[in-house]
């Protein structure tokens, strides 16, 4: 038998730890567009490393936990997503100079 309220807990802490690994993509994006702008295309490969490493971290882990591991992806797979509606307006902000420094 399935509990759902158990497996929300889950989704919801892995939803969380995908808003951390996000927050971690973001803060590297924008590092590297300040400091290093013709690194950026290549830091997408270590942001992409980030986020499947996190998925596949949660796919195989997930049997370990006491939650189902789809309820696990769901909530990580949003955590990642979700934010990428702000961040990505932000740095493409931040690439024409037109970041508010108040903001940051």
């Amino acid at each position: 038998m399935i509990l759902i309220d158990k497996n929300i807990l889950g989704a919801a802490l892995a939803f969380l730890l995908g808003l951390a690994v996000a927050a971690a993509n973001y803060g590297l994006s924008r590092l590297l567009l300040i400091k290093q702008p013709r690194l950026f295309a290549a830091g997408q490969v270590i942001r992409q490393i980030l986020s499947v490493g996190y998925l596949l971290a949660l796919y195989f882990l997930g049997g370990k936990t006491p939650w189902n591991p789809l309820w696990l992806l769901i909530g990580g797979g949003l955590g990642l997503t979700l934010p990428l509606l702000w961040s990505t307006k932000r740095l493409v902000q931040l690439s024409q100079g037109k970041e508010d420094s108040a903001d940051g």
